[in-house]
């Protein structure tokens, strides 16, 4: 829910400290950093993002806003009548639940409206308090929506502190369940601007650092070169995430000087393991039959800070097998075909990106090609010329020719719509 931003008709209560034209110009970059705070949905396809707006033209809105979000004018009435038709009008248009964001809690992310989107899996209603006393975010089912809307916002003293307390009063007025999300702060007082530019900071920091996550099972006789080329690399740190091997390769990782990690098995669920327990502002996960190249951790945060870049990968190689050369073709020919790095090739992202876009798809393959889109769809992927060089057991254990039709059968079935469980069974030697 947004207003154009005209001096004087926005931010008014920060004008005697800001002048008309900042306090416009402020409203300008909270909007704008709000609707890229919630692209990650978007990306994954989680949610249709819209727009809502008051004043000015929708070709403005897009040009200040971008193209990606739907655009929508507002209609009349006050901001009850406002929200109301913002939420009646996604869930009459086949919405299983529909949520309003405002545009001035600089802290808001993918992850708050996620979990907003998952309460309502058990509840009716779920809203987000903020500091002075509103609410940054409410949302509501499809089920709920015509106990509910009537409800929520007729007879609220909008623009008073005492907006989420009334709003609380009615929803159990009329006994809906009600999840209470993250409180948060927005900005409407000159003291709210400080926090406002350390949020700002972090978003345009460049990466400094760098975690590298290896998901593993039974791969004693390589995880130790895997995590020594990461360190090498000038990794911050190295994060084996091991899904019960029996062969020895905790005790290997931990001897090339990785914090190793034990979980249940499943390549999606350790690299989300091992991000969770990341401390770098990027994350880098390696298979581990794969090494990274020498100066690997600055060429992830080179990439990394340039303009609309959402993440990457390195070239794929292999150096280990008289076909070697086949084999790079096969794996350069498989990303132009396709249009995507994939998982041997070392993808990498910013950790808060990572976050944002919920992890990897807990499904048994193709969980990298999933992310890899969703990256795609948040911005440009740069592939690093330099190798990420991976060993060739898999084809030399099932036949080079075969392996490789494998792979790009997978591919292929997955683009078809079959289902990820019965193309697992595809892989297998």
């Amino acid at each position: 829910m947004a207003r154009f931003p005209r001096a004087g008709a926005v931010k008014t209560r920060l004008v005697p400290h800001l002048g008309a034209a900042g306090a416009a110009d402020l409203y300008r970059e909270l909007a704008a950093h709000c609707v890229s705070r919630l692209r990650p949905l978007h990306a994954t396809r989680e949610a249709r993002i819209e727009v809502h707006f008051e004043g000015g033209s929708a070709r403005a809105v897009r040009d200040w806003i971008g193209s990606w979000p739907r655009i929508v004018p507002q209609p009349g009435g006050d901001l009850g009548d406002r929200l109301r038709a913002a939420l009646s009008n996604a869930i009459a248009g086949g919405a299983r639940s529909a949520l309003v964001v405002g545009t001035d809690c600089p802290a808001a992310r993918a992850t708050h409206v996620r979990a907003a989107l998952r309460s309502l899996e058990t509840h009716d209603v779920v809203v987000g308090p903020a500091e002075d006393g509103g609410y940054w975010l409410l949302g509501v089912t499809a089920d709920a929506a015509p106990r509910a809307l009537p409800a929520l916002f007729e007879g609220i003293g909008w623009g008073g502190g005492h907006v989420f307390s009334q709003t609380m009063e009615r929803i159990r007025g009329v006994r809906l369940r009600v999840a209470v999300a993250d409180r948060l702060a927005d900005v409407d007082r000159p003291e709210d601007l400080e926090a406002w530019r350390a949020e700002r900071a972090v978003q345009r920091a460049a990466p400094s650092s760098v975690s590298v996550v290896i998901p593993a099972l039974e791969e004693s006789a390589r995880v130790g070169a895997a995590v020594g080329s990461a360190l090498e690399g000038g990794a911050h740190e190295v994060i084996v995430v091991d899904g019960g091997s029996a062969d020895g390769t905790r005790r290997v990782a931990a001897a090339a000087g990785a914090h190793v990690i034990e979980t249940a098995p499943g390549r999606a669920h350790q690299m989300n393991v091992g991000a969770a327990a990341a401390t770098g502002d990027a994350l880098v996960f390696l298979h581990a039959d794969t090494r990274l190249p020498a100066g690997s951790a600055a060429m992830v945060c080179d990439a990394l800070a340039s303009e609309g870049v959402s993440g990457g990968s390195f070239t794929w190689g292999t150096d280990d097998t008289r076909l070697s050369g086949l084999f790079n073709w096969v794996g350069r020919t498989r990303v132009a075909v396709f249009g995507v790095p994939y998982g041997d090739q070392a993808l990498f992202l910013d950790r808060c990106t990572f976050e944002d876009l919920g992890g990897y798809p807990l499904q048994p393959v193709m969980e990298d090609w999933e992310l890899a889109q969703a990256l795609r769809r948040l911005g440009s992927l740069r592939i690093v010329p330099e190798r990420a060089m991976t060993s060739s057991r898999r084809w030399t254990e099932a036949g080079a020719l075969r392996a490789s039709v494998a792979y790009l059968a997978i591919i292929a079935g997955y683009r078809l719509g079959i289902d990820p469980a019965a193309l697992d069974g595809w892989r297998q030697p």
